[in-house]
Formats: C-alpha cells, structure tokens, sequence
C-alpha cells in the first residue's frame, strides 16, 4: 500500500523597501526552482510555495517590555509539569503579529532575501528578525532548513557580509542554515543592470542579469526544499521517536522532556572526571 505523500511548504520572504524589485525576484527565482523540485518529486510529496513581500507592510520594532512573555513559565523552570504554553509577544496589532509570525510557524522551509544597506541586512529584515523570539520559544523554528539572499549595487558591495549577518540570525534562532556558497550574492547595477542616474534605474531588475545569481538563486531553493522534504520524511518515519528522543529546542528552560537530557550517564561521566594525562588510552581501550 502506497504511503501518504508529506505536505511541505517552503516560504520566501523579501526584506527590501522597494515593491517586486530585484530581491523579490531572486526570492521568487528560488521558489520557482522548489515548484520545480516539487514535479520531480510528486510521488512522495505536495510542495506548495508562497512569497511575502515586506516593502509595504508594517512591523513594529521591539518593545522590550514582554516581561520573559515570549518564554513558557517566563522563563522559569517547570520540572515535574508539562511543558507550558508561552503567551507570546505583546505586540498583536501588526503585520508581522497577524500574519507573518502564523506564516513562519507553518512554513517546512523559509528563503530569505535583503538588499544590501551599508554592508548588512535592511532595516525590514532587522525589524523581522527582532520578533523571531515567540516564534523560536514556541518551537517553530528548531531545525528548519533555511537560506539567504543579498543583493548589492555592485559586486564586492556588502553582499558576504550582508549573508554572514543573516546567516548569523538563522544559528542564534536555530535554524538550519542551509545556504550553499553562504548565500546568494546578486549584483543589481553594473554590469548588466543600471546606474544611477539612468532614466530607467527605478524600474529595472538589474539582477535578473546576474548569472551567478540566478545559478546560485536555483541551487539555495532547491537545497531548503530539499532538506525539508527529507526532515518531513524522516518524521514521518520516526514518529514518536522524533518528538521523544529529537531536541525540540535548544534554548532552555527546558523540563521533564524526555528529549531534554543534557548529562551522560553517571558512570561514563565518573570514568571521564577520573581521567588524567596519563590515562585516555585506557578509556579509548575499552570504548573499543
């Protein structure tokens, strides 16, 4: 008997001030090499994509006044009881409360992308990302295959920084970094797209001449559709042993979990503590 196809959703959002412009378009290139992917792979799997564009929704800053909301018990430990439900951020009135945050929970896999400002990510991915907190706490990040996009007015233009920062989000919120080359770098001027002061400079999609970029674009979406269709199967293989025995979050506090094990075994840890200079050959001798 045939088994069920898994259900994934990779989703891609644009972090940059200008509407359907050039990182919207390397976005959207990774999500068409997914719907791609999802052709080759229909027998075992229902990959639907969607694309967020932040130029014109709001996202409010953070407050800093959750009071520890964003963690269960705030943040106190909870041994001896299920784990609790955190009550989240205080902000609920904005995009990123109403619609983002459910969308990032529900996504089996996210593709990132910002235009270069002074060397780093934009002002709407720094607001994004300032809110991933309840979205981590509340387990919706742990594991989940990401990658980045950058693009600059130039090349050497802040793009490899401007990744290494975004991919430095994604490890502090556990996420799975998956970016292949570190990201994408895309050029959005010179030599196959406009200068400034052309007539069109507004209006071009500059980096849709970027060849690298496209090419790098293609292998980043593939990767995070990837890696999501084999966590997805894999699940589906374990069961119970993926929400027993698989760390759900890293971040403490942690409780009774049976996952949440964090000390070896007490005589392995007694052998250990008994070690001295002289004596890991003996250790060594009998783990063989």
């Amino acid at each position: 008997m045939a088994k069920e196809k898994v259900k994934i959703k990779i989703l891609g959002i644009a972090t940059a001030g200008r509407k359907h412009m050039n990182t919207y378009y390397l976005v959207l290139l990774g999500l068409k090499a997914v719907d791609k992917f999802a052709q080759r792979v229909a027998d075992v799997a229902e990959i639907e994509t969607e694309i967020v564009d932040l130029a014109d929704k709001e996202i409010k800053p953070c407050l800093a006044h959750c009071e520890w909301r964003h963690m269960p018990n705030r943040g106190m430990p909870y041994k001896g009881k299920p784990r609790p439900d955190a009550e989240g951020c205080s902000i609920k009135d904005d995009y990123m409360a109403q619609v983002l945050i459910p969308k990032l929970k529900e996504a089996n896999g996210i593709i990132f992308g910002s235009p270069v400002y002074t060397w780093s990510y934009s002002s709407k991915f720094r607001l994004m990302s300032e809110r991933f907190s309840p979205v981590l706490w509340d387990k919706g990040f742990t594991g989940k295959p990401v990658a980045a996009m950058a693009v600059g007015e130039m090349p050497f233009g802040g793009q490899e920084t401007c990744l290494q920062h975004m991919n430095m989000m994604f490890h502090a919120t556990e996420m799975l970094d998956v970016s292949w080359y570190a990201g994408v770098t895309g050029v959005s001027g010179p030599p196959g797209g406009p200068m400034p002061n052309d007539p069109d400079y507004s209006k071009r999609i500059g980096v849709s001449k970027d060849r690298q970029a496209r090419w790098l674009a293609v292998y980043n979406g593939r990767r995070v559709a990837e890696y999501a269709l084999m966590i997805a199967l894999a699940k589906r293989e374990l069961g119970d042993l993926w929400t027993n025995e698989f760390i759900q979050i890293y971040h403490p506090p942690r409780g009774d979990e049976p996952w949440a094990w964090h000390r070896l075994d007490k005589e392995v840890e007694e052998e250990l503590d008994s070690l001295t200079s002289h004596s890991p050959q003996k250790l060594v001798k009998e783990l063989d």
